[in-house]
């Protein structure tokens, strides 16, 4: 989801109300935006850099219809931790968008080309719905580079394969109003029987937003349909030695809780658990949550007993220390 682009986004920090247009101001004042092109396909990141850093940056691969600005608001909640580095996929800013023959792990090789650009050996990686097939990829082929890994929202199934059929439907007609209404169907549950925290709120928000998307938005966002319909979300091939943690929402139909464990059990000691009172955009519902528990899995901090978390499952097994072992940062 692309959660901070022109006037959606104000709407989107409504959400929760607060201060967070202030915030934004002053995270923006700090930041830093570079360029990049990886096999002729341009992208952004942007850059939070932290003075006194206690872990490894933290890198989030921007996902499906995502920009480098779609986690601002929690940089209050990160950058006195950790450098923070939001990457856009490759082709973002390309005349033409990577084709739908190719497969998730050229993002994955783009973003190994980006830390080697900014001289970043090992990192904190955070996957966010589409974007975690990338940064799954990533950690199969590059674990070394990696202090933590954390997949939100990430087991795609049959739902989201299907879904993404629909989208790219509605995309090829440019049709804009249903491309938004599908989304918005996919990835806020409607069920009135389930509690979701900010539910009318987010879905307005993301309605109005999506359902406004330009013509060269659409031709993007046609190519990332595409690429969903005709490839895995991940491969075959274990994780290992890479402290892991596996999150989606408690309500989540598009990446739900059973597909979530089942993708944490395939990662060496990686922890499971939900996000009460959430579904698929649990970083819209709950957002300070969110980021917290963002902040305590990359900085070893405790789990267990958080009350807007379910159980912390470990569906391949322990771990060989209880809590995530220290990197030593």
């Amino acid at each position: 989801m692309d959660v901070a682009r022109g006037p959606a986004m104000c709407s989107l920090c409504r959400v929760t109300g607060g201060s967070e247009n202030a915030i934004m101001a002053e995270s923006i004042a700090a930041e830093q935006v570079r360029q990049f092109s990886y096999q002729g396909y341009e992208f952004a990141c942007r850059i939070i850099e932290c003075p006194a850093p206690v872990t490894e940056p933290i890198v989030v691969l921007c996902g499906a219809f995502q920009n480098i600005r779609s986690y601002h608001r929690y940089d209050t909640y990160w950058h006195d931790s950790a450098t923070i580095i939001c990457m856009e996929p490759p082709g973002s800013y390309s005349p033409n968008p990577v084709p739908r023959t190719v497969g998730y792990g050229f993002d994955a090789g783009a973003l190994a080309y980006l830390l080697d650009e900014l001289d970043l050996p090992r990192i904190n990686l955070l996957g966010v719905s589409l974007g975690a097939a990338p940064t799954h990829r990533f950690a199969q082929e590059y674990p070394e580079r990696l202090a933590r890994l954390m997949l939100t929202g990430a087991a795609w199934g049959d739902t989201a394969r299907r879904g993404a059929g629909e989208l790219a439907h509605w995309l090829s007609l440019r049709r804009a109003d249903e491309f938004g209404r599908k989304m918005v169907e996919l990835c806020v549950n409607g069920d009135p029987s389930r509690t979701v925290r900010n539910r009318e709120a987010v879905r307005r928000a993301l309605l109005d937003h999506l359902s406004t998307a330009s013509e060269a938005e659409m031709v993007r966002y046609l190519a990332v349909a595409q690429r969903l319909v005709d490839h895995p979300a991940t491969l075959p091939g274990r994780i290992s030695g890479i402290p892991a943690l596996c999150v989606t929402g408690e309500h989540d139909d598009l990446a739900p809780p059973d597909l979530a464990r089942r993708m944490a059990a395939g990662i060496d000691g990686a922890a499971f658990t939900t996000i009460r009172e959430t579904c698929h955009v649990s970083f819209l519902e709950r957002n300070a949550e969110w980021a917290d528990l963002v902040l305590r899995f990359f900085t070893d901090q405790p789990l267990a007993g958080l009350d807007y978390l379910t159980a912390v499952e470990h569906p391949a097994g322990r771990p060989e220390h209880e809590e995530t072992a220290s990197s030593g940062w």
